[in-house]
């Protein structure tokens, strides 16, 4: 999936206790310093909240359904504007004095844009102010998010996140009498299974597998690509020839990268499983959305294929982060309508439209696709199940330039342009240059 990019931050608060050794009792807090049991309302004051996100993130029926009308339905003075991110870029917005109130990033992109722009803004305080419970997240979500964002405070809330799984075609595995994908598979096991699938059949190429690029497999197993105190690159390490190895075995297999799918590539594929060639894709939620219109695909999922090394642990945070801008005039309100957003109310409407929760509670999980009539008796609980991965820190290092340095020494290998070690040896020189670059700056 395309890493556009958004925010945030993890977020843990700790009180300190320090002792005294003295012997006079410390005064009573008089009643103007206990804390007060009532959570502020916004003022009645008409208040415009811009929020600045792609299409893809939220469509507009998403934006109505989701955060405008139920932001409407509990404030009433606050009205939504929405950005679309698809269609104006944020450094224009910047130049013509229109910053956002609110802006979204996916992970990767999150930390750098920000502090790119001087947008970051220390959201902890508004948290503590309207007392929104951060133990509703699960640790590893909070987790990456305080490395997305960069800082030592949360700069950002997840609005959902996209969910992970393997769906496979039931007639490819029929026509060649092949027992479907089980749940808790691992990637050698479903390698071995696409072997079995890529073939030709009366004319027609079938191929067994699309897993995505070699950052998925980096982002599953929180692989680090670089050693931040030395400032060295670590491409040349155990770890990445391990994953090199492991990935390549999905592609490496003869007639899976022929013609169109030479190297990997996410739209092709997934119209490759749309036209009934492709038996296996490792994919996200946003698949269901091309399947809505594919009714003639006999299609289910399992979960997203594990590594053994990681039971239990599927892809990372993949969410719309939203950040509050420092430059915002009406910082209440947009922590107001991020509060809406993630209420259990709104969370469980978007869980049955098909956008995954951030939230850990596994009631609000098992409401997951019940609203996509089209998808009853499909397996859609698999997305469900997994732990997220954690991000792997990348400090100055973006994430869209990491990712080209990988990509295109994976593809390499897998095509058999280049041997593994050459490939990572040099990829990894291209590493330690970038690293140099960017500490040039």
């Amino acid at each position: 999936m395309k890493k556009l990019s958004v925010v945030s931050l993890a977020l843990c608060f700790t009180v300190s206790l320090v002792g005294c050794n003295g012997t006079e009792k410390p005064a009573a807090p008089t009643a103007q310093e206990k804390p007060s049991d009532t959570i502020p309302e916004l003022s009645k004051d008409k208040v415009t909240v811009k929020i600045m996100a792609s299409g893809g993130m939220f469509s507009d029926d998403e934006v109505k359904k989701y955060i405008a009308d139920p932001v409407a339905k509990k404030y009433p003075q606050i009205t939504i504007e929405r950005i679309n991110a698809s269609a104006s870029k944020l450094p224009e917005l910047i130049s013509a004095g229109e910053i956002p109130d609110i802006v979204a990033n996916y992970p990767g992109p999150m930390g750098s844009n920000l502090a790119e722009y001087k947008l970051l803004f220390n959201m902890e305080p508004l948290i503590k102010k309207y007392r929104f419970d951060t133990s509703r997240f699960s640790p590893e979500a909070l987790e990456t998010l305080k490395i997305a964002g960069g800082q030592d405070y949360l700069a950002g809330l997840p609005a959902y996140t996209n969910s992970f799984a393997l769906f496979y075609n039931k007639d490819i595995f029929d026509k060649f009498a092949i027992p479907y994908p089980k749940e808790g598979m691992y990637w050698d096991e479903v390698a071995e299974l696409a072997k079995k699938l890529t073939r030709t059949d009366n004319g027609v190429a079938y191929r067994g597998i699309f897993p995505d690029g070699i950052g998925r497999i980096q982002q599953q197993l929180s692989i680090p690509f670089a050693d931040f105190s030395s400032n060295k690159s670590l491409l040349m390490s155990d770890q990445w020839k391990e994953a090199f190895q492991l990935w390549g075995a999905q592609f490496k297999i003869p007639g899976l990268t022929e013609g169109d799918f030479k190297v990997p590539n996410a739209g092709k594929n997934q119209t490759a499983f749309v036209n009934g060639t492709l038996a296996m894709i490792a994919s996200h939620s946003n698949l269901l959305n091309t399947l809505k219109t594919a009714p003639q695909i006999n299609w289910d999922m399992v979960t997203y294929p594990q590594h053994r090394k990681a039971p239990g642990i599927g892809q990372r945070l993949d969410s719309p982060i939203l950040s509050i801008t420092e430059q915002s005039k009406v910082k209440d309100a947009a922590f107001l309508v991020l509060d809406t957003i993630l209420s259990d109310e709104v969370q469980a409407e978007m869980m049955r439209g098909g956008r995954m929760t951030v939230l850990k509670d596994e009631k609000l999980k098992s409401e997951f696709g019940k609203g996509l009539k089209e998808f009853e008796g499909k397996n859609l609980a698999a997305m469900t199940k997994l732990k997220f991965a954690v991000m792997t820190p990348f400090k100055y290092l973006p994430d869209g330039d990491v990712d080209k340095i990988l990509t295109k020494a994976f593809n390499a290998y897998i095509v058999d342009e280049t041997d593994l070690n050459t490939a990572l040896r040099t990829a990894d020189e291209e590493m330690n240059k970038l690293i140099q670059d960017k500490l040039r700056k």
